[in-house]
């Protein structure tokens, strides 16, 4: 994987495959990189695409400061090594990260992909208590929320390995980050093309956030893939992967 050096310490992202169109991933909270690689795998062979490890995650070393403020600067350090015009995308958390970019530094972004997100992250006080008195069992309740009825036992078990790994405090900075989030009132603002993804079982961020944002960004698109949980990238990798392609197609020169 690509190291940048970033404030003493190291941010890592994943490079892979040839095209016109760059590419870049946002994971969402308490994942890496690796939550993307069936995305990535299936854009590769047509689009340039990275996927990063947010500060904290993954390779990423952990920066003091604000979630947002961080994850920010960390984007921005890896669309340094990619094209001036970059389609970003980003899942819940990655998504907040990928709307403050687009409005505060519109000049780099293309177009972007919101995938299980919203304006406003507001989070269940229950799972904030956990993340400080009990995380393991915040775990269980985000893994119970974040899929739909069919997921498949496998990928919930690579979430919960994935969280695991990364430790309490960057999940409890992720949740922290998610709870101030809100730019309800700045959405028209975002004048690039927006592709807004929601699973139709989303209880994590339910189709309603999704439908406000396509409705307050003014170039939005609404895709909502049927059956899936907040992890769609993991419980429908194939659809999710058209539903990108066929955006990027539609994008003018």
């Amino acid at each position: 994987m690509p190291t940048i050096e970033l404030h003493r310490g190291k941010l890592h992202f994943s490079l892979s495959g040839r095209g016109a169109q760059d590419i870049l991933l946002v994971h969402g909270s308490g994942a890496d990189h690796t939550l993307w690689s069936l995305q990535v795998k299936a854009l590769r062979d047509g689009f340039s695409v990275a996927s990063v490890d947010l500060n904290g995650h993954g390779q990423s070393t952990w920066r003091e400061g604000d979630g947002l403020a961080t994850y920010t600067e960390d984007l921005l350090a890896v669309l340094e090594r990619l094209s001036p015009r970059t389609f970003l995308v980003g899942h819940s958390l990655g998504g907040a990260v990928v709307l403050k970019t687009a409005l505060w530094h519109p000049e780099r972004v293309r177009a972007i992909g919101l995938v299980g997100t919203g304006a406003r992250l507001r989070v269940l006080p229950q799972l904030l208590e956990l993340l400080e008195r009990d995380w393991t069992a915040a775990v269980e309740l985000i893994l119970t929320l974040a899929f739909g009825p069919t997921a498949d036992r496998k990928i919930r078990e690579r979430a919960r390995r994935q969280m695991l790994k990364n430790g309490q405090r960057a999940l409890q900075r992720d949740f922290l980050t998610c709870n101030s989030f809100d730019v309800m009132d700045k959405l028209d603002r975002v004048k690039m093309p927006a592709l807004i993804v929601c699973g139709s079982a989303d209880r994590l961020t339910p189709p309603r956030y999704s439908e406000y944002l396509r409705d307050h960004i003014p170039n939005a698109t609404l895709r909502i893939i049927e059956g899936a949980g907040h992890m769609v990238m993991l419980e429908q990798p194939d659809e999710l992967s058209r539903v990108l392609r066929e955006f990027l197609a539609g994008l003018s020169p």
